[in-house]
């Protein structure tokens, strides 16, 4: 699947896509920690100021009053970085948003490496983990614009409670405007015979790079990209696995109780093969330049390519 070079970034076709959604769903209320212009959705607050509500930095009460919200019929999307919804106001969102199923659509913004110089204190890397443990909960992670695009309208279709993330990366286009998703629906974006390469949010496009470059080594790689981590679609990754015999997953996020370990779930409960992780191992993130850190922790495209070969070492 060939990939278009982007004019804006991640945080730009968030901003976009909420206006458009704001002229649809009239019931929309925003909720803002004080970052809408970090996360670009300063766009909403310019197209429709009466429905965009400043909590400030007080993040609990931020999902405390979008379940108050949903309760009455609004939808809510509370906004904050990803790092402050996982961790500093997570009470919040499991017992007042996920226990009573509330329709509370959730972005998570400057999630994993990405987030580069801000530090442990502001670097989300747990985020998927926790999340798709929560009761009730959806998750998704976005290839591009295009997909968080249709991640966003899907979402306020089929109602909460729902966390995507949103990456600062720039990341080429994928998907036509109209591409579509759909809950539990990974996409195949590269056929190949030897060895799976499963990805999720931006690391499929490293996960692409990879199989471009095992490709001049003989080797056929083919590429899924789960968008939907929870549900997640078993059906396309037991297919995958059944014809390569090996897999390695790669994620912009912690390899403990993320996407890796959601796939490798289906896989060892129903057609055990050789797996091997890429992402951050156990491991808060140093403050850096955004390739340099992606090199620190061995994600870069010929990390993802030596795992490959491993994998494929072992099992032949």
């Amino acid at each position: 699947m060939a990939a278009n070079s982007v004019e804006k970034d991640m945080r730009d076709a968030f901003g976009a896509t909420l206006v458009e959604l704001g002229h649809k769903h009239k019931n929309l209320i925003f909720l803002d920690a004080d970052l809408h212009t970090s996360t670009k959705a300063s766009y909403f607050k310019k197209a429709f100021p009466d429905r965009f509500i400043q909590v400030g930095i007080a993040e609990q009460n931020l999902f405390g009053i979008s379940a108050g919200l949903a309760s009455e019929g609004f939808i809510p999307m509370p906004s904050t970085f990803a790092v402050f919804a996982s961790r500093r106001a997570l009470d919040q969102i499991a017992i007042s948003i996920c226990f009573p199923k509330l329709n509370v659509i959730i972005p998570g913004s400057y999630v994993g490496i990405p987030t580069s110089r801000a530090g442990g204190s502001h670097n989300s890397i747990e985020d998927i983990a926790i999340m798709r443990a929560m009761p009730n909960m959806k998750v998704a992670d976005p290839l591009c614009n295009n997909d968080l695009s249709a991640i966003m309208r899907t979402a306020l279709e089929t109602g909460g409670p729902v966390y995507f993330r949103i990456t600062r990366y720039d990341v080429p286009e994928f998907f036509s405007d109209s591409h579509s998703f759909e809950w539990g629906k990974g996409i195949t974006m590269r056929e190949g015979s030897d060895i799976t390469l499963f990805g999720t949010g931006v690391m499929t496009w490293k996960a692409m790079q990879t199989a471009e470059a095992l490709e001049k080594k003989g080797i056929s790689a083919e590429v899924i990209h789960l968008a939907s981590i929870k549900p997640i679609d078993r059906e396309l990754i037991l297919k995958s696995v059944s014809k390569t015999g090996c897999a390695v997953t790669v994620e912009n996020a912690s390899t403990s109780g993320g996407f890796g370990d959601a796939v490798l779930e289906v896989i060892s409960e129903n057609h055990p093969v050789r797996v091997s992780k890429i992402g951050v191992v156990d491991s808060f993130i140093e403050s850096g330049g955004i390739e340099e850190l992606f090199s620190h922790y061995k994600m870069q495209p010929e990390h993802i390519l030596a795992a490959a070969t491993r994998m494929i070492q072992l099992t032949t």
